[in-house]
């Protein structure tokens, strides 16, 4: 036979399990909390900047794929590229080729970041002709 609980025990469990409860629910909602905060962190990384390309060259690599993206690069003008992305990177000497300009986007992405990528864009008669993105 099972012994009656005293009101007193009732109220500390149901004490018990409110604490529980909100406990969980805490959890769950720093959990959520911190899914949404890395949602929009990732979003300000991944997002391509003038201001941002121009300043944090290391950081190119995360927003590459977001201008590519965003940005339609064959057709623009050599002064609309300069004007988007800024000064080439064609002075330190790698890729250089006529009518290219380079520039360097930051380590490779990947497990092992070994070179450096970068994107090379073409143009025939100071029009964009092709871009590429490649490593060294």
């Amino acid at each position: 036979m099972r012994k009656a609980l005293s009101e007193d025990d009732v109220k500390r469990e149901v004490r018990k399990a409110k604490i529980a409860n909100y406990t969980i629910f805490v959890i769950f909602l720093a959990f959520l909390l911190a899914i949404i905060v890395g949602y929009f962190v990732y979003r300000y990384q991944h997002t391509f900047r003038p201001d941002r390309w121009l300043n944090e060259p290391s950081e190119r690599t995360d927003m590459i794929d977001n201008l590519l993206q965003n940005y339609e690069i064959v057709g623009l003008t050599e002064s609309e590229v300069l004007s988007l992305l800024g000064p080439n990177d064609n002075a330190q000497g790698a890729f250089n080729a006529d009518d290219r300009y380079v520039y360097y986007l930051g380590p490779e992405r990947g497990l092992f970041s070994i070179d450096s990528e970068w994107l090379l864009i073409d143009f025939v008669n100071g029009i964009v002709s092709d871009y590429s993105l490649t490593t060294d």
